[in-house]
This record gives C-alpha cells, structure tokens and sequence, in this order.
C-alpha cells in the first residue's frame, strides 16, 4: 500500500522516480534523469517542456499550484504549492542521503 501521496527516489543509473499516488493500490511513477529533475526543482525554472517515457511532457508552476501533464492531456496532475514544497523535500533529502553513501 501507498500511504503518502508521493514518494521520490534515486536509483544507480541516476534517475529519479517520482511516484504518484492515484489509490491506496494504484501508483504512476514518472522518470526523469537526475539533471533533469534538478532542473525543474529549480525556483528561476518555471514552466518546463520534455521527454518523460517517449512523451512530452509541460510542467507549469503557477502562483497556487503546479501542474504536470501530457502532451495529450491524457494524464494531468495538479499538486498544491505545499505538496510541490513536499516533493523537493523529498528530493532533497534522498540526494544527500545518496551524497553520502
């Protein structure tokens, strides 16, 4: 089971997972590579446009949220500015536990 709504992790090739919760058993992980995600974690970076599994993908950081979706606007997701504070959390301290392994 998935309690969190998000979970960001690094593996060995140096890509960063980003799982997003749909259900308690249901999670879309979107994978980046490692520049990448610094990249849009970035405050100066506010709207980004790229490649995630052979799909483009738009990042928009608005004043009260931020939004993730596809070219297709097949999967769209919305985080509020505390949930998006969250994930570069995360990210952040999944990088300095990597930093010092």
């Amino acid at each position: 089971m998935f309690k969190e709504l998000t979970k960001v992790q690094i593996n060995s090739e140096r890509n960063v997972t980003l799982a997003i919760r749909i259900t308690e058993n249901h999670v879309h992980n979107l994978i980046f590579n490692l520049e990448t995600f610094v990249h849009i974690m970035s405050r100066d970076v506010q709207n980004w446009y790229g490649l995630i599994h052979g799909r483009y993908w738009q990042l928009q950081k608005l004043s009260d949220r931020v939004k993730l979706f596809d070219e297709k606007y097949e999967y769209h997701y919305r985080f509020s500015i505390k949930e998006w504070r969250s994930i570069k959390k995360q990210f952040a301290e999944v990088l300095n536990d990597k930093r010092t392994q």
